[in-house]
Order: structure tokens, then sequence, then C-alpha cells
């Protein structure tokens, strides 16, 4: 099966970028005369200069043409940020959630793509590159530590690297060693959450031409704080990561970094209940087996769960990564590869109302995923044009999985296996046209194939998607930009496999193409102390990929009126629940607004809003309709439309659990303490009530205050920092999995998640 996309960039397009790439190359000298040569880069040593490599060269952020958001190494010291999901309250407009205990979600730009995006991670809407590398969103959420800088780039992203995304990428750079001289540190805390974290790292040179560094982590935190009174467990995570990197520069103009990470983690996730449990002989005597809440009353902020048995996730990763720089003087040749062996396995308790696993239908949900991952891309780029520079690249990607489902009591095992290949050729053109104005054009040839191995069809997906910016500087410290841009991500190749006694149809979904154009201004005043950013975007997507969880299913559709969600059609048959996935049209367009501020030397502050109008049109969904209206609803008993599988709406709603509205805000100040320099940092995240599809919902907006005390030793040697996270204890909604039913009955009890309450913590450096 062949399936392709041609954006709207001209069928000759890729002709026609190789043709000015041979003009621009036969006329370099005559264009270098005619046109100014372009500023100078800010001084390194000039601290108001944020250098990032978001376009795949070092470069001041206040450079480049589009939102950066830059998170570093020192900024995740002095915020205590522990984990990838914590990046977010660094980052207005960036939501990185965890639902369950495997199911995690990156998103930006109101965009949401839950389950690591789909087979082999291609279709996430926000790729992640550790050490420009791509990995998964699962490997991402796993472990964080001795890193260099997190960069979040918004927009369609492709033709630099990796895979086509539409909302964006992260990357992440690790620490490496140094040729100069060798350093490390020791850093551990303790919190009243249970948390004990503890990371090292150590590295430098060994000879002139190698230089090593390695790092390790422990971890362990008690999570939500969900407690189980059916099996006497609670939510938990238990980390444990080690790094080691190596550089070599064997002859001058070659350099080599090596890195190989292993990440364990072991976690236990629960879902706190709301309503009263259920007692035997309720609802006229359907209730066979009373919960082991019978009669008790509980609210999600109780933080209990009646789960009988446990929901467990395990995670095993080794990846290593290599990246070869050769200056040849003009030119560069660049590779990067990647190989990612993991195995994970995920367990679900559906048991939620505490009636006995022996009586709760189905039972549980058992996954077993072993993958294996290799990247490569390689790229060709001229660095010293002062008139025209360009990219050529390469990507490759082979992502090889075997997977083992077992639905209990249907069935104990269901294997699969398969492979997805995605192949790339990019370039990236651009033109100095004046000391003031840029032009930079981009284009990209994607293919990806899906191959399960006999066990489903043999599916190709292709797109040419480009980009195009242009900006100008009215001054040094003033500039703007507008950007074009189109993006892809392939379908899921019938990959996916539904768990209910449904079609496979309605786990799987076609490929998504979508359009986007953005204009921004950056600036910097009163000598670069004051930092102002402005950002317009507008996407609109065609067959936007929408992805609904717990969406009431039927084996057994009734032709004369609404069916019961079962499986087998009856009222008491077990029950039939699951993700479903369709493919709607879909918008999003907002606004990004970015300010920091040198209020004095010792004193800054800084605040970056978005606003996001992210929604369906007139898409047709899969949603909950227990009354059959055709609006989403989850009262009564749950029941599916007429004649179907599935219920559908239309829907011109929000694309996810998403808020509209989100502020980040920080402020330091430092002083000193008997000769010593010390601190106070604060950092706020605000968000407004966030639309949930599969309960018609609004999960409440919040803001939570996190604040830092501390003092540092002579040439900071060392650090005691005292901190509070969510320091005034708002806690709200931030989940919803609606009401559960049992015996085919409501049980009385819904499931949800609150944020998580004040966690207090102290932590303790010492650098060498």
């Amino acid at each position: 099966m062949l399936k392709s996309y041609t954006s709207m960039l001209p069928h000759k397009a890729i002709a026609l970028m190789v043709g000015v790439s041979v003009f621009a190359l036969a006329g370099a000298s005559f264009a270098q005369e005619a046109a100014p040569v372009a500023p100078a880069a800010a001084p390194a040593d000039d601290s108001t200069v944020v250098v990032v490599t978001a376009n795949k060269r070092r470069e001041p952020v206040q450079k480049v043409a589009q939102t950066v958001n830059v998170v570093s190494g020192q900024a995740l010291q002095d915020m205590q940020i522990r984990s990838f999901q914590e990046v977010s309250t660094a980052v207005a407009g960036l939501s990185l959630t965890r639902t369950s205990g495997s199911e995690q979600s990156i998103s930006m730009r109101g965009i949401k793509m839950p389950n690591n995006g789909g087979t082999g991670g291609a279709t996430s809407t926000v790729e992640v590159y550790l050490n420009e590398v791509p990995i998964s969103t699962t490997d991402a959420f796993n472990a964080l530590f001795d890193v260099g800088q997190i960069e979040v780039l918004r927009g369609p992203q492709g033709t630099l690297r990796g895979r086509p995304s539409p909302s964006g990428a992260i990357t992440v750079a690790t620490q490496r060693g140094s040729f100069t001289s060798s350093s490390g540190f020791i850093e551990g805390s303790l919190t009243d959450h249970n948390g004990k974290n503890v990371q090292a790292a150590y590295g430098g040179p060994i000879t002139d031409k190698l230089a090593f560094r390695v790092a390790g982590l422990y971890d362990y935190n008690d999570d939500n704080e969900i407690k189980s009174i059916g099996n006497g467990k609670g939510s938990y995570h238990e980390t444990v990561g080690a790094r080691g990197t190596l550089t070599w520069r064997p002859i001058e103009h070659l350099e080599l970094n090596l890195m190989h990470q292993y990440i364990r983690e072991d976690r236990d996730f629960y879902r706190s209940i709301q309503g009263t449990a259920p007692c035997a002989g309720d609802s006229g005597g359907a209730v066979i087996v009373g919960s082991v809440g019978c009669g008790k009353t509980y609210s999600l902020e109780d933080r209990v769960s009646l789960n009988t048995g446990p929901s467990p996730v395990k995670y095993r990763g080794n990846l290593t990564t290599l990246s070869a720089k050769y200056d040849l003087g003009d030119y560069q040749i660049n590779y990067l590869g990647g190989y990612n062996d993991v195995n994970s396995s995920g367990g679900q308790d559906f048991d939620f109302a505490g009636i006995g696993q022996a009586n709760q239908i189905p039972t549980w949900l058992l996954a077993a995923d072993h993958t294996k991952t290799f990247t490569n891309e390689l790229r060709f780029e001229s660095t010293a044009g002062e008139f025209y520079n360009f990219t050529y690249g390469v990507f490759s990607s082979s992502v090889k999985f075997t997977s083992d489902f077992a639905f209990i009591p249907f069935f104990t095992s269901f294997p699969s296996a398969g492979e997805s290949k995605d192949y790339g050729v990019f370039t990236n053109q651009r033109f100095n046209l004046s000391a003031k104005d840029k032009l930079s054009l981009g284009l990209r040839y994607s293919h990806s194939n899906i191959d399960l191995f006999g066990g489903g069809p043999n599916t190709t997906y292709q797109a040419i998607t480009g980009n195009a910016s242009y900006s100008h500087e009215f001054s040094r410290d003033v500039m703007a930009y507008v950007s074009y841009g189109t993006s892809f991500r392939p379908g899921s190749g019938g990959a996916n496999t539904a768990t209910n006694p449904v079609p496979q149809s309605t786990a799987n979904f076609d490929s998504e193409h979508s359009q986007s154009t953005e204009i921004g201004l950056k600036s910097q005043w009163f000598n670069r102390r004051l930092t102002a950013n402005l950002t317009l975007f507008d996407q609109k997507y065609d067959g936007y990929i929408a992805s609904m969880f717990n969406v009431a299913c039927t084996g057994v559709p009734n032709e004369t009126g609404m069916a019961y969600a079962t499986n087998d059609g009856t009222p008491t048959g077990p029950i039939c629940f699951g993700t479903m996935y369709a493919n709607g049209n879909a918008v999003s367009r907002g606004v990004e607004a970015e300010l920091r501020y040198a209020i004095t030397p010792s004193w800054n502050a800084g605040i970056n809003y978005t606003y996001t109008d992210a929604h369906f049109v007139n898409a047709l969904l899969p949603c909950n309709d227990y009354n059959g209206d055709g609006t989403p609803d989850v009262t009564g008993t749950p029941m599916v439309q007429k004649n179907s599988y599935i219920s559908q709406c239309v829907s011109s709603q929000a694309l996810g659990q998403l808020p509209s509205t989100s502020i980040s805000a920080n402020t330091a100040y430092n002083f000193e303490i008997a000769g010593l320099d010390s601190y106070i940092r604060a950092n706020a995240i605000y968000r407004n009530k966030a639309y949930f599809p599969q309960t018609a919902n609004y999960m409440p907006g919040f803001m939570q205050v996190n604040a830092y005390l501390g003092i540092k030793g002579p040439d900071e040697s060392w650090e005691i920092s005292l901190w509070a996270k969510n320091l005034f204890d708002e806690v709200v909604q931030d989940t919803d999995g609606g009401p559960w039913t049992v015996y085919g009955v409501p049980s009385g009890l819904s499931i949800g998640t609150v944020t998580n309450r004040r966690e207090i913590g102290i932590t303790l450096r010492k650098d060498f």
C-alpha cells in the first residue's frame, strides 16, 4: 500500500533548490562584493547573549527566526528540576504529562499525541533529541541528569534534523568532558514525599586528544502519593541511571563524541477514586460483591485507590550515540548515529472499584515490548560564506519491535512484531541578502514504511515538506521575521492492536499534513538588560491525528437502538473501553510572548506567556455518548450509538486536555550573608481551565508557585538549598477517567488524579 502527499511547495522544488545552490556557489564572489558583510555575533563573554544550536550551529537565540525557549543546566539546578516532566514549569505553553505509568505525552501549541507517538514514535507531534539523536517520549521521561542545556523549538521541524514534527522539537544536550581542566560534582536531595535523589559527575582530559565524563543518578519518589487500600501499595518510581562520554580529537580538524547511557526504572501508578464505594446488594442486587471500601465516601484529594491488583511498569534502556565532525575549512561533514535497545513492560489493573480481581472483568491489561532503534544522519554543509551557506543531509531510522499483549481473562498472549523504517533527504539554503536581511529555505522528502512481518499490511507513506523564513534586523538588537512551513506525520500502518472486540481501524489512523505561518519580533533594550519577544502563529491541519482515551465500545452493535458498552452487548457483560483513534481537520493559532529583565546586577525577573486556540473543525471523532444524542456525555449506564462499535460525535472542541492560556514567571535575588553568596528565587506556572473531551468536562485552572532559598561557599564550591514546590499547596483535578461501572451498572465511583501537593526538600551540592 502506497500513500503519498506533496505539500503546497512546487513539485519541481527539489530541482530548483539544487539549481539555486549551484548558481549561488558560482556567483559567490560577486555576491560577497555586492552585499555588505553580515554583523558579527555577540562575543562569547557577553552575559546578555544566550547561545543556542536550534539551527545546528551556535548562534545567539535573538538571531534565530523562530521561537526558542532555553533552559540551561544552571537553570535546571537553580529550579531543582529533577525530572523531564518538571521542565514544563520553566516553559509556558509546554505540556509534559504522565496519565498512567506507561503513557506520557508532550504537547506544544495545543497539539497532543500520547502513547509514545504511535509505532516507533514516528508520529510524535514534538520530537525529542538527546545529543541530536532522536529518542522516544518514553525514553525522555525516564531520567534527567548532568544536562548542559535544553532547547524548546516551536513550530514545524524537519529540514535540519531527524524526523518532521508539526509542533516543535526539544533538544537535550548532556555535559561532556573538558580538554582544559577536570571538574565534577556530587549532589543529594531529600523531600517530604519520600524523595531521595543522588547524582554525581566527573570528567576532564585524559590526554590532549582524549577527554571523558561519567555521570550517575539514583532517584526515588512517591510521585502522586496515591495509596491503595485494596492491596496496601502506593504510587512510586525508582530510577537508576549511568552515563559515560568520550571525546576524541585524533587530528586537528576531526572530533568524535561517543556516549553510552543505561537507565533502569521501576514504578507503580495508581489513580484516585471519588464517590461512595458500592456494597453487596446495591443497585437492586446488581452489585454481587461489595468493594473493599464499601459504604465509604472519598474525594480525589484523599488520594485513595481501591485497586486490589498492582499496575507495575518496568523500563530498561541502553542508548549509545556517536557524533563526528570533520572541519574542511569552509565546509563541514557531520555524522550522528544512535542505537537504542529498550525493554519495557506495563500492567493496568481494572479493579478500580475494589470488588476483587476475580469479580472484575476485564481484570488486567498487560503489555511487554522490546524495541531496537538504529538512526543515522549525515550532513554536508558550508559554514564560511558571507552571502550564502547550505546544508544537505540524509536521515534514516529503523525501529524493530516485538510486543505481547494479555487482556485477562479474554486472552493471555497476543504477540506481534514488525519494523518501521524512516528515510529523509533534506536541505537548507541560507542567504545573507544584506547586512540586515536573511533568507532561509528548507526542503525535505520523507519516506516511512511499516512492515508487520506478515501480520498485517505493509504500508508506505511519503511526503515533501519544507519551510521558508525571512528576517530583517532593524538594529543590532531588534529583529523581525516571518516564516512558512509544512509538516507531515505518517499513519499507523495498521500496526496498533485493538484490545477489545472492535474493528482494528478504531486503533489506527492515517497520515496527517499541516501548514504553518509565523510572524515574530525579537528585541533587546537598555544595553540588553531587557529582552522582549513576540510571536504570532497559525497552523492548519488536514487529517489531524486524534487520540481519544477511555472511549466506550461494544462487541455487538445494536441495529435497532443503543448498545450496552460491553464485549457481548449484554447489560452485565465484560465492560468495553479503550483508546480510539481518528483523523479530523483542525486548526491551531495563538500568540507567544517573552520578557526578561535584569532589574539590578543582583535581581532579575522573567515571564513567558502563551495563548493557543487549538480546536477541531467539524471533525467526526470517537466519543462517549451515553444517551445517543450526538453530543459527548458520560451520565448513566455506558452505551454506544445505534449500529456502531463506538460512538462518534462531530466536534469543534479543543484538541486535547490542554489549557488555552499558560504563563510562567521567575525571579531571583542574590545577596550576601556573612560574606557568602546567598539567594532567594521563585518561579510560578499558571494554566487556565482545560477541556477533557472523553468526559465532556473541564479541568480547573491553577497556579503553582515554587520557592528556593540557598547559600553558596567560597568560589561556589558548595551549596545548600532549601526549597518548596507548590508552595501554597494548590491542589486541583488534572485528569478525569470518568465514572466506573461494575456488573453493568454505575458503581457510584469515578476515577481521576489531582496535582501533587506541596513538596519540601533540601539539597546539598559539592563541586570539585
